[in-house]
């Protein structure tokens, strides 16, 4: 494994080059100043803030972030002071801020990371503020009057390139990190927790009733499941077709974690899939065409199931090597960046399945029905990740056990 701190070692030569980078920023807050742009004049000062807290934190100015990587973060503030590349720099620099973050947070604080996770949490957090800025321009443009907000197409669009660049960016800071020579390469113990007793503790709320109440809840459910399936077939509808056979199929899986892994799900966590699954399939069948605020039920349910898979991987991650450690608010904001992405990923599914409908006929198999929906499901998926975080997490540590040993690919990093 590699040391993501080792990144900040003292090196004369190059930091001349760092603070020459700073001072390029600095001077770019001015210009953005000038120029009537206050918000790229603020995320700039940021940037700035994040890089210089290093050397002050050491009281040693030879002790920076990477010229090479504080080159990096500088070019999407050159490319924007230029005027160029108007719909991606705001997602490269959001990605550049994310990489200083979280090198500044492995050094100077409890929690460390690995340069893959590191590369992980890169994607994961651009697609996070891409849902954000979403919401955040909606907003705007619905109490001040304002059209940042074109359209559908327009917002979507903005979400594809914000996933692009992220994942891009994943990807080159993945290899930088495998051929920086300033990475310490390590050995560490892998499958074990090195975590205090009390952060395992189940401090989330069972649902009410006995284990053959649940089971009995369970196979009502997927009854159910199963008939607007049938129905779906009979009519042809290939769109709800695989609206509830695809939920259907979830509900399954705690018996193929059964099976493979021999690990017996809580029937409490099967109940709560399962009715996540039905909402959603009776959502399609008849309720969210008529019931505006059923979409929103569906995503918050939906939303809190992701959220337990996304702490569940925080957790294996942390237990598959001692090199990668979380601290309890690192991992409740982990989990509710986790849904932000994947719910943009959702919004990119539909809106592709839209187009893929436009193309060859036929109705789409995923609806979008416009912006307003786009930043509802945005934000009740967020309802959804606060609420597991705050109360269910806990629920989602024995998956999180039987994964350790599945998590490897998310760690590796410069061995």
């Amino acid at each position: 494994m590699s040391s993501l701190r080792s990144l900040l070692a003292s090196h004369r030569y190059d930091a001349v080059v760092a603070w020459a980078v700073t001072l390029g920023l600095v001077g770019a807050v001015g210009q953005f100043l000038r120029a009537g742009e206050p918000d790229w004049a603020v995320f700039t000062a940021l940037l700035v803030a994040v890089a210089v807290v290093v050397p002050v934190a050491t009281r040693d100015p030879t002790v920076t972030i990477p010229a090479e990587l504080l080159a990096v973060v500088a070019l999407p503030v050159a490319v924007r002071a230029a005027g160029a590349l108007p719909q991606a720099t705001p997602f490269v620099a959001a990605a550049a801020l994310a990489l200083l973050v979280a090198v500044v947070l492995d050094a100077f604080t409890s929690l460390s990371m690995t340069p893959r996770f590191a590369a992980v949490f890169v994607v994961v957090t651009t697609m996070a503020a891409a849902g954000a800025w979403a919401v955040g321009v909606w907003l705007v443009d619905t109490v001040a009057g304002t059209t940042f907000v074109g359209g559908k197409t327009e917002l979507m669009w903005d979400l594809v390139v914000a996933t692009a660049v992220g994942i891009g960016a994943g990807v080159l800071l993945d290899g930088y990190f495998h051929v920086s020579d300033r990475i310490d390469r390590l050995r560490s113990a892998t499958g074990g927790d090195t975590d205090d007793a009390d952060d395992t503790a189940d401090t989330g709320t069972d649902l009410p009733g006995a284990v053959h109440q649940h089971t009995a809840v369970v196979r009502a459910l997927q009854l159910v499941l199963v008939g607007i399936t049938v129905v779906a077939l009979a009519r042809g509808n290939a769109t709800l077709a695989v609206n509830s056979a695809g939920p259907l199929a979830i509900t399954f899986l705690p018996a193929v974690f059964r099976r493979e892994y021999d690990y017996a799900m809580d029937t409490g966590l099967v109940l709560w899939i399962t009715l996540a699954a039905t909402l959603h399939a009776i959502g399609a069948f008849a309720l969210y065409g008529s019931l505006g605020w059923y979409d929103s039920l569906t995503h918050t349910f939906s939303a809190s199931i992701v959220a337990g898979v996304g702490y569940a991987l925080a957790r294996s991650v942390e237990r598959h090597t001692h090199a990668v450690s979380f601290t309890r608010g690192f991992r409740a904001a982990f989990v509710v960046l986790f849904v932000l992405a994947v719910g943009v990923a959702w919004e990119i599914m539909e809106f592709a399945s839209g187009g893929l409908a436009t193309l060859i006929g036929g109705e789409a198999v995923l609806a979008q029905y416009g912006t307003t929906d786009i930043v509802n499901d945005l934000v009740f998926n967020t309802v959804g990740a606060v609420l597991a975080a705050a109360l269910a997490s806990a629920h989602f540590e024995g998956i999180a056990d039987r994964l350790v040993g599945s998590v490897g690919v998310l760690v590796r990093g410069g061995e």
